[in-house]
């Protein structure tokens, strides 16, 4: 099981947010998600930022979102998650990936686990 999930307490709410897309857009909309929720939470909490689909590509070190990733990153309790079929997908690897990203083996299977676990869920 990824680090994510252990490092939480139940009492700290749980958010995925899912991406599943192939455009810049997509993943700046999860973004600002994801920067609202952090926001909006009154108490820490655990947010993963989860990418599926071409939008892995908008991971890469020095994308055009980088900025937008790394202001997320710094944010308490939030990561941001790449697909590891969608990377393969798109002809990237865990390397190409920027600085703080991680990944998961497969998307659906991260999910799905951390819903069983009690994660909220939000498509974008």
């Amino acid at each position: 099981m990824n680090a994510i999930h252990r490092s939480a307490p139940r009492s700290v709410p749980q958010l995925l947010i899912h991406v599943l897309g192939s455009d810049e857009a997509s993943v700046a909309a999860g973004l600002q998600v994801v920067r609202n929720a952090h926001h909006g939470f009154a108490t820490p909490s655990t947010i993963a930022l989860v990418i599926q689909g071409r939008a892995v590509q908008f991971l890469a070190a020095n994308s055009a979102l980088d900025d937008e990733i790394n202001t997320a990153l710094a944010l308490p309790g939030v990561s941001v998650v790449a697909c590891g079929n969608s990377l393969r997908s798109a002809g990237l690897g865990v390397h190409d990936l920027g600085i703080g990203v991680s990944s998961t083996p497969a998307a659906v299977v991260f999910l799905a686990q951390s819903q069983l676990e009690g994660w909220a869920y939000v498509r974008i």
